[in-house]
C-alpha cells in the first residue's frame, strides 16, 4: 500500500458517485475550462509515517487527500441567483464526494481509519457564470510493513555446495546442489 494505491482507490470511488460523473481525473494539469464542469481533480500531495519501532520497517503512514471539486453556476434570467445555486451544488457535491470515499468499500478494506476530513467551499463571480470550488482534504491512515518495501535486488542463488571438514585421511564428503532458475 502506498499514496499512488491510496489515490487510485479514491479515484475509483469516486466515478459515476457524484454530479461530475466519470469526470474524476488524476493526475492531471490544474487549468480547467468552463465546458468540463462539474469535475474533481484528485491528488496526494502529503504523506508523513510513523515508525512502529526499531525493528523491521513498518509504518503507520497518513496520505493526505485533495479532492478538488469546481463547477459553474450562471444567474437566471429573473433573479441573480447564480452564487446561492453555486454554493448549493457544491454543498451536494461534498455530501457526494464524502459518501462515495467513506463508504467505498475497496478502500476501507485496505486502510486502518480517515484520521480527519476537512473541507472549505469558495464561490468566485468574476467571470461570465459563479465559478465554484470545493477543497477537500482526507487523511487516510494505512500500514506499511517491510512486504512494502521489499523486494531487495539481489543475485538470484544458482547452486550449493557444501562440504564437510572431516578428520585427516577421511574422504570428506561433497554434495552439490543446482537450483532450477
Amino acid at each position: 500500500m502506498n499514496s499512488a494505491i491510496v489515490r487510485d482507490l479514491v479515484v475509483t470511488a469516486l466515478i459515476g458517485k457524484t454530479d461530475a460523473e466519470a469526470r474524476v481525473y488524476s493526475p492531471r494539469d490544474w487549468p480547467t475550462a468552463e465546458e468540463m464542469y462539474p469535475l474533481i481533480l484528485v491528488q496526494t500531495p502529503f504523506e508523513e509515517k510513523n515508525s512502529l519501532g526499531l525493528a523491521a520497517p513498518q509504518f503507520n503512514t497518513v496520505t493526505t487527500v485533495r479532492i478538488t471539486g469546481r463547477l459553474q453556476a450562471l444567474d437566471g434570467t429573473v433573479e441573480n441567483d447564480g452564487a446561492q445555486k453555486a454554493e448549493t451544488a457544491l454543498e451536494r457535491l461534498r455530501e457526494q464526494v464524502e459518501r462515495a470515499v467513506i463508504n467505498s468499500t475497496d478502500l476501507t478494506r485496505q486502510i486502518q481509519q480517515f484520521v480527519r476530513v476537512r473541507s472549505t467551499i469558495d464561490v468566485n463571480s468574476g467571470g461570465e457564470g459563479h465559478t465554484a470550488q470545493l477543497l477537500m482534504e482526507l487523511d487516510i491512515e494505512y500500514y506499511q510493513g517491510p512486504e512494502d518495501f521489499y523486494p531487495i535486488t539481489a543475485t538470484p542463488l544458482a547452486g550449493i555446495d557444501i562440504t564437510t571438514v572431516m578428520p585427516d585421511g577421511t574422504t570428506e564428503p561433497l554434495a552439490t546442489i543446482d537450483l532450477p532458475q
